[in-house]
């Protein structure tokens, strides 16, 4: 009866072991889904793709994860998350969207990319996704530190590889977006800035718009005429600022300058070693009068003539002429060749090729010229579609065949400010930094 019973027990130990390892393991995590756009989340699936948990990296994700996500299906955690990040404003309709993805686990890139595409499409947002294979230990640890994902961190040491100025933290905090600008610019901004073309702007005030007549939706003013405005499209051509030159996908601008010689002997001056050689001593001569006046103890009179068998009281008889000696002007030296210094001495200057040359700062030598090198990251063209003019930098496209009136709307007078619904929102903007 009681080896039943011990048997009976055992059986029973089993069957609840067995249900616990079934559960847990039925339960257990087997994908690992990160997410970064500027909100950093992680998803952890079931073996069924069923969200386990779900975790806010950062603390902008705090607002986007609902309470109800556990145990849902991918797609329509994707969904929420995805509503949640339009209504909370971290993206718009029609914007152009960067989404860092990594994937651990049985689920695939391939699989979790066309989720991702599918439910921003349904919101008309386009997006770029860009997958990371794989993430390192120091990745890890650098995540844990400025609170984004590995696969963030990952991506960013893509960037700092290329751009020696720039490092981790420099960008930690930046969004996908923006970090997709550096990579192609080179150009970041201090943290608290948003990067914007060549510019980093921050909000420091906001006010009330005004109301007025503006160009409707769609429309922009134009030397005082609203026109139908689309950006610009960007295209796989890169293109440099003037004056650079694109050579093996940099931008190059040389700066060309004489290098400077060496020389044995002289001095070296406007390319030539310049030695002295002396000529003899300097001539000296009277300047006003040459002819007819008569230098003495480097002084010149100028003499008269005998009149009447003499000559005036003070004067004295030189060389056949009548001399005041209280009147008189300095002599003069003067070379017959070469030149003159203050020695009174004849000199001549001998020119000679240097015996070799250097650059004095940051030039390379090649040959007789030192070349500075100036680099800086290509910048994609952009272009306008069939029927539109680009205007300005050529950022906007305008199509001046279709106009509008202006109609009864909202403005911002004050500079370096931007209108969101009823509201201008001014910012500071300075320059970006570049490497």
């Amino acid at each position: 009866m009681k080896k039943k019973i011990i048997i009976s027990i055992i059986v029973c130990v089993v069957l609840v072991i067995g249900i616990i390892g079934f559960i847990f393991w039925n339960n257990r995590t087997v994908s690992t889904i990160t997410l970064d756009i500027n909100p950093s989340i992680e998803i952890n699936l079931d073996r069924n793709e069923k969200v386990k948990n779900i975790k806010a990296l950062n603390d902008d994700a705090e607002e986007i994860i609902s309470d109800n996500l556990k145990g849902k299906s991918l797609d329509d955690t994707f969904e929420i998350l995805i509503t949640n990040l339009v209504e909370k404003g971290y993206v718009n309709k029609e914007d152009n969207l960067d989404v860092v993805l990594y994937v651990d686990g049985k689920i695939t890139n391939k699989i979790v990319s066309e989720k991702i595409e599918f439910e921003f499409g349904k919101k008309e947002i386009h997006t770029e996704i860009i997958t990371i294979d794989n993430v390192t230990k120091e990745d890890e640890n650098l995540a844990k530190k400025y609170n984004v994902s590995p696969a963030k961190i990952a991506y960013i040491k893509t960037i700092v590889k290329e751009n020696e100025s720039i490092n981790v933290e420099d960008l930690a905090n930046k969004s996908v977006s923006e970090l997709n600008e550096t990579k192609t610019t080179g150009k970041y901004c201090e943290n608290g800035y948003t990067l914007e073309g060549d510019w980093c702007l921050k909000e420091i005030n906001r006010t009330q718009a005004l109301q007025g007549n503006v160009c409707p939706d769609g429309y922009t003013e134009y030397e005082g005429k609203c026109y139908e405005e689309i950006k610009s499209i960007e295209t796989n051509n890169y293109k440099c600022s003037d004056g650079f030159k694109l050579i093996n996908n940099n931008c190059i601008s040389e700066e060309i300058s004489d290098a400077l010689g060496k020389c044995d002997s002289g001095d070296y001056d406007n390319r030539y070693c310049i030695k002295k050689e002396l000529i003899g001593d300097a001539e000296e001569f009277c300047r006003l009068t040459p002819a007819t006046d008569i230098l003495m103890n480097h002084r010149c009179y100028g003499p008269k003539p005998i009149l009447n068998g003499g000559c005036a009281k003070n004067d004295k008889i030189i060389n056949g002429k009548c001399v005041d000696l209280d009147v008189y002007y300095e002599s003069n030296y003067r070379c017959k060749t070469g030149d003159l210094e203050s020695d009174n001495k004849c000199y001549r200057k001998v020119k000679t090729e240097p015996t070799s040359y250097y650059c004095d700062g940051n030039g390379e030598l090649n040959g007789t010229k030192c070349v500075i090198k100036h680099t800086e990251k290509p910048q994609k063209e952009r272009t306008c579609p069939s029927g539109y003019t680009p205007v300005d930098d050529g950022s906007r496209c305008l199509n001046f065949n279709k106009t509008a009136s202006k109609e009864n709307g909202y403005y911002c007078e004050q500079e370096n400010s931007r209108l969101d619904n009823k509201t201008c929102i001014m910012y500071e903007m300075i320059e970006a930094k570049s490497n």
